[in-house]
């Protein structure tokens, strides 16, 4: 069993702003890296991701044309600290949706070896990147639960714009 003690312990390394500060990097440096390496392969993307046969031809295209942009921008927010929990939440949601892609694509006998996760840049199987995924998750629930101020341009731009306020109120 447990002790208070160690789940203690426990919660406070979950909390601690270097580990909020490094799981934004590293959850946001994926995903601009995912974006970036996907932008030149727009036409390969949206085949592999009709390779799963989740989605309608169209909606899977346009899927592929947004999803590199949009993992960027979020990226982009985790890295600076801007719209953390929402950020995370949709880096989070997004992580899932790719989740269960792969998991319903195996359980469904589909022949989809290669994700295109990374585009060329980084081919992995698809039960790696489901692994990756998995860690992703992890990353981006912490975020959520803790989004943490060290270092993050959110919380200190609040702070500003309140500080202009009340300086305008005297």
């Amino acid at each position: 069993m447990i002790g208070v003690s160690a789940i203690s312990r426990i919660g406070a390394l979950l909390t601690h702003p270097y580990l909020t500060l490094a799981t934004r990097l590293t959850l946001g440096g994926v995903f601009i890296f995912a974006g970036v390496a996907k932008i030149p392969y727009i036409e390969t993307l949206v085949s592999d991701i009709k390779q799963y046969q989740l989605l309608p031809s169209s909606l899977a295209t346009a899927y592929g044309y947004v999803l590199p942009p949009v993992e960027i921008a979020l990226g982009i927010l985790l890295v600076v600290g801007l719209f953390l929990r929402i950020s995370a939440s949709l880096s989070g949601l997004l992580v899932l949706s790719f989740t269960i892609a792969k998991i319903t694509a195996l359980a469904r006998g589909l022949d989809i070896i290669i994700c295109g996760c990374f585009g060329p840049a980084v081919p992995l199987l698809a039960v790696q990147s489901l692994i990756i995924d998995f860690v992703l998750l992890a990353l981006a629930v912490q975020i959520v639960f803790h989004r943490g101020e060290f270092l993050a341009l959110g919380p200190w731009l609040s702070r500003k714009v309140a500080k202009l306020g009340k300086q305008e109120e005297e």
